[in-house]
């Protein structure tokens, strides 16, 4: 009997996961990757660390929970660690459960699975740029290339309109897990500063969502994990409240910046919260107060208001919103309800989570499943 052919178009995590998926169930595999050479994005993940999952992984971290759900299940964030275990991948969740490999290089994560492409007999073609599928199962490139599977793989991550011509609804891209873009007078001069705190979105004056950590003001506006997560849910015209000191109440604050009145009489303006904060924070939250009032005072140190303008440099976007529309695919296959030759994984799916991991463990997830039942094997 002849192999099933399986034609990947996209070389990143999901068409990788994909590819060694598929080959290792004895499927003959052909790896279209537009680029010079399969993986690039992967180094660039996690800080150059590639978060390869979360521990905490869960259909909620999701746009789309009950679409995530069915990967999910089959493969959580244990399985996929036994994934990259049985290629040679050693590893471990930090204090946050972001799962890294133990040699916190990126380059590793992609060495043990073109390696494992390798192994598999795995056919990659470098500089394919897939633009058009035909119905007939053929992947043709923009110079007229050529090649026809009994199942194709789209896997060509985020932007990606290739799923448009075989005839699904695509949902408009935009940039999340971005920084925001706000009004600047109030953070001038605070680019480059990093905070600990708690932000909470405000759409109306009433609170969407709260997330704490690390936030980093630009001269645009504000960048940092907690401004990430954040800008999944973030709309032109909201407001972000930043509260610095989110473990005091609004009356513990009052009455420490009272005694601080009374301990340092002569102190006035800057010099009054000097200590408190950085120098810089310190005149910021003195221009946003109005007075050196305790009550003053601890209103803008507990809600520092900026107002939300759009994405703050779209280039710094870690995932891209869109893609192919959910209601078109099997959430349990991955195969498209129009063609069953046709599958999807990745950010070429209308699928986006949250930082720490989410977003390459959807990626590595839904390739694994795609690769498992465009080859015929069962999860």
């Amino acid at each position: 009997m002849s192999r099933r052919h399986i034609v990947i178009a996209g070389g990143g995590a999901a068409g990788l996961a994909a590819a060694v998926t598929a080959a290792e169930l004895g499927a003959q595999v052909t790896l279209l990757e537009r680029a010079d050479r399969v993986g690039k994005k992967i180094l660039q993940t996690g800080n150059g660390r590639c978060n390869l999952s979360n521990a905490a992984v869960a259909p909620e971290a999701y746009n789309a929970p009950d679409f995530t759900a069915p990967v999910l299940a089959q493969i959580p964030c244990e399985e996929l660690r036994a994934f990259f275990s049985a290629h040679g991948l050693f590893t471990y969740p930090d204090a946050e459960g972001r799962i890294y490999p133990v040699s916190d290089a990126a380059s590793g994560v992609l060495d043990v699975l073109r390696l494992a492409c390798e192994e598999s007999g795995v056919q990659t073609l470098c500089g394919f740029d897939t633009v058009q599928l035909r119905t007939d199962g053929t992947a043709a490139a923009a110079d007229g290339r050529t090649v026809t599977g009994d199942a194709v793989i789209v896997a060509t991550g985020g932007g990606t309109r290739l799923l448009q011509n075989a005839g699904h609804r695509i949902m408009p891209f935009s940039p999340v897990l971005c920084p925001l873009k706000t009004d600047t007078a109030p953070v001038r001069g605070l680019s480059g500063l990093r905070v600990k705190c708690a932000v909470t979105l405000l759409r109306k004056g009433a609170p969407l969502r709260t997330q704490r950590g690390e936030l980093l003001f630009r001269d645009y506006g504000v960048s940092g994990i907690v401004i990430f997560d954040l800008s999944r849910h973030a709309q032109p015209g909201d407001v972000l409240s930043i509260n610095l000191l989110p473990d005091l109440s609004r009356d513990e604050l009052c009455k420490l910046l009272y005694q601080r009145k009374t301990y340092h009489p002569l102190r006035a303006g800057e010099t009054f919260l000097t200590g408190m904060f950085h120098s810089r924070i310190n005149a910021a939250v003195l221009r946003a107060a109005g007075g050196d009032t305790p009550e003053r005072l601890a209103r803008a140190i507990q809600d520092f208001r900026l107002t939300v303008q759009g994405c703050g440099d779209s280039k710094q976007a870690q995932v891209t919103r869109g893609g192919a529309a959910l209601s078109e695919f099997d959430p349990v296959t991955l195969c498209s309800r129009l063609h069953p030759w046709l599958f999807a994984a990745g950010e070429a799916l209308d699928i986006d989570g949250a930082c720490g991991g989410y977003n390459l463990h959807w990626a590595f997830a839904s390739g694994i499943t795609a690769g498992r039942y465009a080859a015929g094997g069962a999860l």
